[in-house]
């Protein structure tokens, strides 16, 4: 169970002399969560590894095997996106940096009494092509918001960095969002405290052989688990745009 113990009412202004007879009661939302399982078998051929060209096979099942489960915990992580009850810019509209303002300034807004206003650092996970869209804003030369000094410039230069911010918010590009049938994709910016993820104990990413000697082949697998979920939805905006390819 995760605990998130909600804000007490505000301080009361006190007469000296007089005693404060009103106590607060430490209220708490319990977020369960139970971890389930999760794993991926691949099963090389002893032709396979005997005939591998100039490949390591075992160091490349490894890779794969690895790549598989990571997009499995992020794509569980994208999923809660779509539970936010915010939601900004809508189906079939580009996103601006309007609509990135305006998620700051929801966020960092008092929208529920409970757990107040996020709290900085925020950060934002989009669609490269979401990206995209921001950076056009901040770089063309008929936008109001760009120039040809600062960051515009540096940005026309480099693209987008790992490292780059807007409203102080960091952007990261998560390939796992993909688009729906329609050309939109679902991002999402947050405070970090909006969702939680929790490992199972005893369980590590760890890679497993065995051998099938009636099959003449050995399966590699790797097993983990793992649960998450959404621990305060005021801090979690779901930002869903077109994301139709620029090129």
């Amino acid at each position: 169970d995760v605990l998130t113990y909600e804000r007490l009412t505000q301080a009361t202004a006190l007469t000296e002399g007089v005693d404060d007879s009103q106590t607060e009661q430490l209220v708490t939302a319990v977020l369960s969560i139970t971890p389930s399982e999760h794993g991926v078998i691949a099963t090389p051929t002893k032709r396979l590894m005997t005939r591998q060209g100039d490949t390591n096979i075992v160091s490349t099942v490894g890779e794969l095997l690895g790549g598989s489960i990571g997009r499995r915990r992020s794509n569980d992580i994208i999923a809660l996106y779509d539970t936010a009850t915010k939601s900004i810019v809508g189906a079939s509209v580009a996103m601006d940096i309007t609509h990135f303002r305006g998620g700051v300034s929801y966020l960092l807004t008092e929208n529920s009494a409970r757990y107040g206003a996020a709290r900085m650092p925020l950060v934002a996970a989009l669609h490269i092509e979401q990206i995209s869209d921001i950076m056009l804003d901040l770089t063309d030369p008929g936008a109001v918001v760009s120039s040809r000094f600062g960051l515009s410039a540096e940005l026309l230069q480099r693209w987008w960095a790992r490292s780059d911010r807007l409203y102080g918010v960091a952007i990261f590009h998560s390939g796992n969002i993909t688009r729906d049938s329609s050309g939109d994709a679902k991002g999402a910016m947050h405070n970090k405290g909006a969702m939680v993820y929790v490992h199972a104990a005893g369980w590590s990413e760890a890679l497993i052989k065995e051998p099938d000697i009636s099959l003449r082949a050995t399966e590699y697998a790797i097993f983990d688990s793992w649960g998450e979920g959404l621990r305060a939805d005021p801090w979690l905006i779901e930002i869903y745009s077109d994301t139709a390819a620029t090129v």
